[in-house]
C-alpha cells in the first residue's frame, strides 16, 4: 500500500510485491496531501487499486477474503540484494559493490559516490543510496538550478567590485580595465538572470497545467 509522499520512493517496492503475486493498492493522488507518490505509481502502471484513505480498510477486508493460491517461484537475486541491504546496518558497505551492477557512469547526488545500474533506470551507490532515473534527474535540475544561482551572485560581486576598483582608479588604464570588467559581469548577470526567471516561469507554467 503505498499513501502520500513525495519523489519516486515506493514504486519499486509496488513492482516487486506484484511480481511475487501482491496485490498493490495507492491512496487516490486527488485527497493526498503530497499526491507525486502515488501519482508515480499509477504512471508506471505498478498499481492494481486505487482508493480513498477512507475506503481503505474496506478494500482491505475484501481482498483479505480472497483465496490464495500458493505458486512456486524462482529465486530473485536482485530482490534478495535489497533485503540484505535494507535489513543491514545504515550505510553498510558489507556487500560486493560489484554485485550491484555495471557502472553506470553518473555519481550519487547524495554523496557523489559512483553510482551502480542495478537494472534499467535504477541506480544504487557504494554505500546505499538508491535513485530511480526520475528522482537521478530531478537532483541534476536541482544542482544545475544551484550553481546558477551561485554563479548569478558571484557575477554581481564581480561587478561591484571592479566598479569599487574603477573608483580608485581615477582615469588611469585600470580605470577602462575595471570598468569592462564589471560591464562584461553587468551583461552576463542580465542574461543569466532572465534564464532564470524564464525557467521560474515554464515550472510555473507546468505546475499549473
Amino acid at each position: 500500500m503505498l499513501l502520500s509522499g513525495v519523489l519516486y520512493d515506493g514504486v519499486l517496492g509496488l513492482d516487486a510485491i506484484r511480481s511475487r503475486g501482491g496485490t498493490t493498492i495507492v491512496q487516490q493522488p486527488a485527497e493526498a496531501m503530497y499526491p507525486a507518490m502515488p501519482l508515480n505509481a499509477l504512471q508506471a502502471g505498478v498499481a492494481e487499486h486505487e482508493a480513498s484513505a477512507h475506503d481503505m480498510g474496506r478494500l482491505l477486508m475484501k481482498l483479505a477474503d480472497r483465496e490464495l493460491k500458493e505458486s512456486d517461484m524462482e529465486r530473485d537475486a536482485n530482490m534478495e540484494l535489497e533485503n540484505r541491504i535494507a535489513m543491514g546496518r545504515r550505510f553498510s558497505t558489507s556487500f560486493n559493490t560489484e554485485s550491484l551492477g555495471p557502472p553506470s557512469g553518473y555519481v550519487c547526488p547524495d554523496c557523489n559516490g559512483s553510482l551502480q545500474m542495478v537494472s534499467e533506470g535504477n541506480f544504487r551507490c557504494r554505500v546505499g543510496h538508491a535513485w530511480s532515473g526520475d528522482a537521478l534527474l530531478q537532483a541534476r535540475d536541482e544542482e544545475v538550478e544551484t550553481a546558477l544561482w551561485v554563479a548569478l551572485r558571484s557575477l554581481q560581486e564581480k561587478s561591484r567590485l571592479a566598479r569599487r576598483l574603477a573608483e580608485d582608479e581615477s582615469s588611469t588604464p585600470l580605470y577602462e580595465r575595471y570598468n569592462a570588467l564589471a560591464d562584461e559581469a553587468e551583461h552576463a548577470v542580465t542574461v543569466l538572470g532572465d534564464r532564470l526567471a524564464e525557467a521560474y516561469t515554464e515550472a510555473g507554467d507546468h505546475g499549473a497545467g
